[in-house]
């Protein structure tokens, strides 16, 4: 807000001294005009400290309880009075920085589209949040004059290094509501049905639940530890509540250690949607998809595999992507394929130092090729084939593991042939 600042109470503090000023004119007046007077003052002055209170409640921080079970959330700067390495760990993850202040750039050499009609001037917000930017898009946020945090028109994809107006599937601009569409998994704690969260980012409680009783008692109340793929599928997951609970773009059901609450009342993003998944109707190009593309894969339900088999939740780097995994591809593939680890080129044709595990299996097929998928198959040029020509780009509308990177220069026919030889298929 610019000029006076009613959150810091100038401009109360401007009216009040502005009556007090004409007090001595008040003092000669008889006690009818007196009461009138005071029942005036006291009208105004409650107006003016109601209008500061609402335009200063701005959705922020705070005490909150769990929305199933009611149990209070203790904040992960609470978690690190036991746990400061672990704590001290998941303070160099992404997770940790998800939701950042906002700070003025460099905008120099920068390629932007900010044309649009009826599209709001960058100036036109006073911004206060960044939100995501570490490896795709990167969006701004701002309250609106009821106190909610608004997610705005304007965004920054990073592997394209281009600003651009975010709009919606009717070409329209798109503003969200950030705790409608967003908090759930870029806040602690949330609470859809009192609109309280009690972080930003993905804290400790984000996956271990509301802990303030544990914290209280931790000899007495145990921590909750969740292992399930569908922990960390609630928000690597692209879905939207059914009925009066369609406003929220998550999951609000789930119950830890209870796997099967996760599609309660919800639709998920449908496999036909061709802005979220290939034509195959299996493998996303859209980030934020990992738990559908892991249902879609042969390592779903497997016994006692999942997310945290190979992805340490505590552990990661903001300088480069690791992707929060537990050790290198021969360690944690050889785990489960030991034999295939042992001899890759009987397994690929190729030496394990030409092309990894990950090299087909996780190939980086999503939002410019920043997100690996996670159905794990190696797609082969055959889908490429089939699903034929983009005749506006020019590009195949399937990707394939063998071209992405590296036999970029081939045909997918030529691809095709040799990949049928090496696999016998």
């Amino acid at each position: 807000m610019h000029g006076v600042d009613i959150n810091k109470g100038e401009f109360l503090y401007g009216f009040f001294s502005h009556s007090t000023a004409k007090w001595s004119a008040y003092k000669g007046r008889s006690n009818e005009m007196k009461r009138k007077m005071t029942f005036f003052l006291v009208l105004v002055a409650i107006f003016f400290v109601t209008f500061a209170y609402a335009a200063s409640a701005k959705m922020a921080p705070g005490p909150s309880k769990d929305p199933i079970t009611g149990k209070a959330y203790a904040g992960s700067e609470t978690c690190k009075g036991c746990h400061k390495a672990k704590y001290d760990d998941w303070k160099n993850t992404i997770h940790a920085w998800m939701v950042r202040p906002i700070a003025k750039g460099d905008f120099k050499n920068v390629k932007a589209d900010l044309k649009m009609e009826g599209a709001p001037k960058a100036d036109q917000y006073d911004w206060a949040y960044v939100i995501g930017g570490w490896y795709k898009e990167e969006r701004y946020a701002f309250w609106d004059e009821k106190g909610n945090i608004i997610s705005g028109e304007y965004e920054y994809t990073r592997p394209r290094k281009h600003f651009s107006i975010r709009k919606n599937k009717e070409g329209g601009l798109e503003r969200l509501d950030w705790f409608n569409e967003c908090g759930y998994c870029h806040a602690t704690g949330t609470n859809y049905k009192e609109r309280t969260f009690v972080e930003f980012n993905i804290g400790c409680e984000a996956c271990h639940g509301p802990s303030a009783d544990h914290a209280k008692s931790p000899k007495k109340v145990k921590a909750v530890i969740d292992k399930n793929t569908e922990n960390c599928g609630r928000c690597h997951i692209r879905a939207r509540m059914k009925g009066d609970l369609s406003k929220f773009n998550y999951p609000v059901n789930y119950e830890l250690n209870k796997p099967d609450t996760l599609m309660k009342d919800l639709n998920l993003e449908p496999y036909t949607a061709a802005g979220s998944f290939f034509p195959d109707q299996k493998n996303a190009n859209r980030h934020r998809q990992q738990y559908l593309e892991w249902i879609k894969s042969r390592h779903n339900g497997v016994p006692d595999l999942s997310c945290v088999t190979c992805h340490d939740p505590h552990k990661g780097s903001l300088s480069y992507r690791s992707g929060q995994l537990k050790g290198d591809e021969r360690s944690l593939c050889g785990k489960c394929h030991e034999n295939i680890v042992a001899d890759a080129k009987k397994h690929s044709g190729h030496r394990y130092e030409v092309a990894s595990c990950s090299s087909c299996h996780l190939p980086y097929t999503i939002t410019a090729g920043s997100v690996p998928n996670h159905t794990f198959e190696a797609i082969p040029p055959a889908k490429t084939i089939q699903f034929g020509v983009d005749e506006k780009s020019g590009r195949p509308k399937m990707p394939n593991s063998c071209m992405l990177y590296c036999h970029t220069k081939e045909t997918a026919a030529a691809m095709d042939e040799k990949y049928k030889t090496i696999f016998k298929k």
